[in-house]
């Protein structure tokens, strides 16, 4: 079995007397004591010019950087935007390795290579799976003073918790978006029917993905959709087989779907946001979103810390700074999604702030109207039915 290897904490304490009080930085030890009436801070809390005085310290006191910190997440939550800052501020060097799917998540944590890995980002379809396998370990909350600023769904939502206790950090999340080219339908129903109406056909792209399975046992009237019984399955199945004429083809990446829709083969299906994001920051207001009466999924991604990490210092370095308003921030320039943190919406430019409004996701009681992904404990089933469907004639 491979050794973790973890840096050398180096403590290091920089004192500025003051009759104010003490403000603890985000370098492990060093804690700043205000000594003028007015400070700039930054999104620690920290004195950004006391900040370099203690970063340098840390340099000369730890060798060349403070330590490492590897990621093992989703495209764009590794980004140099808001990556630069932190290695500026602590000294850790942060690498990331991106993946394409949660079930590669899984695959490389439960597989034997988590030992090199100090996060990772699943969605919340999967964080259950990882904490029951006991390898990702709880959060110490008291070490994450932004997370009483998050949208209270995301404080301490079901799919992070276990036994009373926490083991991620939210992030980023969306919605599974319903959408149809204006113009194409001279009435558009609020309802996934739509995606049934025979005048559609040939005209549509759908994730291929198990999402796609949830959306139609809504259109069927299912009640829990992350566990349905064979019969359901089998009626689902049934009822993506009478669309697939409808299909041009099932996408696997936003980048598909985009390509799809702007090369004029197809004029709607479901996507996320960021392809919403996309068009309209580039003038193209042509694809309307449709809220369907039956309901909709959400997606969160979060933070977790994998079995043994916790002992690095930069691991909650890091989880403290993406937690900040400040960092969510940079990271919706970067993704085009909602973050947990609704402090971050302030700090947005106008154009950004409005398509955001758009999504309907700045609304604390919206986000109590979404079926947030769940772990599908027949998740192998499910991926059946689906290549099934994909399988089948259209």
């Amino acid at each position: 079995m491979r050794i973790r290897q973890r840096p050398q904490q180096t403590k290091v304490f920089c004192f500025f007397f003051s009759k104010k009080k003490t403000l603890a930085c985000p370098l492990r030890g060093a804690f700043f004591l205000e000594r003028k009436k007015q400070r700039t801070f930054d999104a620690w809390g920290c004195d950004m010019r006391l900040t370099w005085v203690c970063v340098a310290m840390v340099m000369l006191a730890g060798g060349a950087r403070a330590g490492d910190l590897n990621i093992l997440g989703w495209e764009g939550y590794a980004d140099d935007s808001f990556v630069k800052p932190f290695t500026a501020r602590t000294g850790c060097n942060v690498t990331a390795t991106y993946v394409g799917s949660n079930d590669e998540i899984v695959a490389k944590v439960l597989g034997g290579n988590g030992s090199s890995v100090d996060l990772v980002t699943p969605s919340n379809d999967t964080t259950t799976e990882l904490i029951e396998a006991d390898a990702v370990e709880p959060v110490d909350i008291s070490r994450l003073p932004h997370l009483p600023e998050y949208y209270p769904a995301f404080r301490s939502p079901k799919w992070l918790m276990k036994d009373g206790r926490q083991y991620g950090v939210p992030f980023a999340f969306g919605v599974t978006r319903i959408v149809l080219k204006r113009g194409v339908l001279a009435d558009v129903p609020n309802s996934l029917s739509v995606l049934w109406d025979p005048r559609l056909k040939g005209k549509l792209t759908l994730w291929a993905d198990v999402e796609t399975l949830y959306m139609a046992a809504r259109y069927l009237g299912i009640a829990n959709v992350y566990t349905m019984t064979d019969d359901q399955l089998a009626r689902v199945r049934d009822a993506l087989i009478r669309q697939k004429p409808n299909i041009v083809k099932y996408w696997t990446t936003d980048a598909e779907f985009l390509d799809l829709y702007t090369s004029g083969a197809v004029v709607g299906g479901n996507t996320n946001e960021i392809n919403l994001a996309k068009l309209r920051a580039a003038g193209d207001e042509s694809l309307q979103e449709i809220v369907p009466k039956e309901g909709r999924s959400g997606w969160s991604d979060s933070w977790l810390i994998v079995k043994g990490a916790g002992d690095n210092p930069c691991v909650y370095q890091w989880l403290d700074w993406v937690s900040t308003a400040q960092a969510q921030a940079l990271a919706t320039k970067v993704t085009n999604y909602s973050f947990a943190n609704p402090g971050a919406f302030a700090l947005l430019d106008h154009a950004t702030q409005e398509r955001m409004r758009q999504f309907g996701l700045v609304d604390p009681a919206a986000l109590d109207r979404i079926s947030w992904w769940q772990a599908v404990p027949r998740r192998e089933k499910y991926l059946e039915i689906l290549n099934q469907v994909r399988a089948a004639g259209g």
